[in-house]
């Protein structure tokens, strides 16, 4: 059984994916222009050119093939035309390519006049070629020389090996590093390839093995001159050692300064201002630097020193130090039965440290050696200090160990009236549920999905209406008009854009049909289908969002 359409669909220029048009083995004697199928006797795609008459006398549609005149593409059999290959020939497209592979291959060395296709970029046109034109007069060898990688001048990171031809041309072949990455030298006849002495891994490095770590190197020396509140520092004596990002240490110096410029072997720039006495003795010192987020891969990070700085990571003794003495979450509370799960009371409590709380789970009452308390869902119980474990001797502690902190407001409840009902926290979303006064919560007919059926049909024309449907035909399209503001639908107020609808059969099999469904800004919903449409056919299933 097909889908039945009631009117145009209109795709918007989507695609139609995965599709098979009607097969049929003849031309059907109805249809109309536009209208095609697939003649599976002639497997041609054919498209109605001449609606059928209903008549009297009744003509025919008349249906004519899209293929077009050409039928089929077929290769030459003539000497001079081999070497053409088609694929489908029979269409609709076929493929036409030069056929190299199939052709039977040269017996001897091919003449001088054998021809080949070329094109000729000078005069942009293709022309024939002879063998005798591709041989000889191209070619150029070339000889390395013994003597391979001479310096270039100035150049220390750059080794050159010059090819000499056998026409005397020469060409030179430079193998150049890069700064910070590669380094490359050429001396008499060896080119050497190798890191630099401080590499920059541009993009992602990947190490298998594990990573060393050698050693940090420092280096000294003495400030010339006092330092006032500056920046620029010079040495006493040069240092060709110091090397950007080193850590300057000395006294008088605070702390996490970093050589930030080289303007020379003497003098640098500070990351911040300092101020030191002349012929201080410094010490500059490379550190470890992570430009972006280290990845551990789910692995440890041992011997972390104790942080100082706010900015400073922090190891596990650090965070057991500082949190030591404030309270955990002990989990929930039952009070069902005293003196209670877990037992915080009688000779048998838990041991607790101070700040220790729980959430009660369950109402019920908690028997101290002082008094009695009533807790309820959601009250806290906090220690007020270390409590030991009872261990079944003494009378166990007083409520005055605690302190509890009353939610005063209940969860909830569900009954089948407001009376019988309990009150306590809850939300409700007002595009669904009504709540009065008293806190009784029901469900909004016009705003939680709510049901009715509409048969179409012209009852709203009636005296008195006997239905919110009316019917008009127009134009070759039959309306039915719906007022869903009806009582009999979904009362004052309604919404058409809060209305979905789908359009059935009225009678057996109750069959899903597409018409079209049009809203108005008020309650106006209009069902149109092509052609005419008599009242009590279809109905709609209402459905109020």
């Amino acid at each position: 059984m097909a889908i039945n359409f009631l009117n145009t669909v209109d795709l918007n220029k989507n695609q139609l994916n995965n599709a098979a048009i009607q097969n049929l083995a003849t031309d059907p004697a109805t249809g109309v222009l536009g209208q095609v199928y697939y003649n599976t006797t002639d497997s041609v795609l054919k498209i109605c050119i001449t609606a059928n008459i209903i008549g009297p006398p009744a003509v025919n549609a008349v249906w004519q093939g899209v293929s077009g005149d050409v039928a089929s593409v077929t290769a030459s059999t003539v000497n001079n035309r081999l070497g053409i290959a088609i694929t489908d020939p029979n269409g609709p497209d076929p493929v036409v390519g030069i056929n190299i592979i199939g052709q039977t291959n040269l017996a001897a060395t091919p003449a001088s006049t054998d021809e080949l296709l070329i094109y000729d970029v000078s005069t942009t046109t293709n022309k024939a070629i002879t063998v005798a034109n591709l041989v000889g007069g191209f070619e150029t060898t070339y000889t390395l020389p013994v003597t391979a990688g001479a310096i270039a001048p100035n150049t220390p990171t750059t080794g050159i090996i010059t090819l000499t031809g056998s026409d005397s041309s020469t060409d030179a072949v430079t193998f150049s590093g890069t700064t910070g990455r590669v380094n490359v030298s050429g001396a008499g006849s060896t080119i050497t390839v190798d890191l630099t002495d401080d590499v920059s891994i541009v993009d992602d490095l990947n190490v298998g093995g594990v990573i060393t770590q050698s050693g940090i190197s420092s280096t000294t020396g003495a400030n010339n001159g006092a330092l006032a509140a500056t920046t620029a520092l010079a040495l006493a004596v040069a240092n060709a050692n110091v090397k950007v990002g080193m850590e300057v240490t000395g006294t008088g110096v605070p702390t996490n300064i970093t050589i930030v410029t080289i303007t020379d072997t003497t003098n640098f720039v500070l990351s911040s201002a300092i101020s030191i006495a002349d012929a201080t003795a410094l010490t500059f010192t490379e550190v470890n630097s992570f430009a972006a987020t280290l990845d551990l891969n789910n692995n440890r990070l041992q011997e972390v020193k104790t942080g100082l700085l706010g900015t400073d990571g922090v190891n596990l003794a650090q965070v057991e130090l500082l949190i030591a003495g404030i309270g955990v979450f002990k989990g929930g509370y039952n009070a069902t039965t005293d003196p209670g799960a877990p037992v915080i009371s009688s000779n048998n409590n838990i041991a607790l440290d101070q700040g220790d709380y729980f959430v009660v789970s369950h109402d019920g009452d908690i028997t101290f050696s002082d008094q009695a308390v009533s807790v309820e869902v959601g009250d806290f119980i906090f220690a007020n200090a270390a409590i030991a474990a009872g261990g079944g001797v003494g009378t166990g502690p007083a409520s005055t160990e605690y302190t509890f902190v009353q939610a005063d407001a209940n969860i909830a409840g569900a009954g089948a009236t407001d009376g019988a009902t309990e009150k306590g926290v809850a939300g409700f979303d007002s595009a669904n549920f009504t709540v009065t006064a008293s806190g009784w919560v029901q469900l909004d007919n016009q705003k939680n999905p709510y049901g009715r059926r509409q048969a179409l049909n012209n009852g709203a024309n009636d005296t008195p209406a006997t239905s919110p449907s009316s019917r008009v035909v127009a134009g070759g399209v039959t309306t039915f008009t719906l007022d869903l503001a009806d009582a009999t639908l979904f009362g004052t107020s309604a919404l058409a854009k809060n209305i979905a609808v789908e359009v059935t059969q009225i009678g057996t099999p109750f069959q899903t049909v597409y018409a079209e469904v049009t809203r108005s800004g008020t309650a106006s919903m209009a069902i149109a289908f092509t052609g005419s449409v008599l009242s009590d056919v279809y109905q709609v299933l209402l459905t109020h969002v």
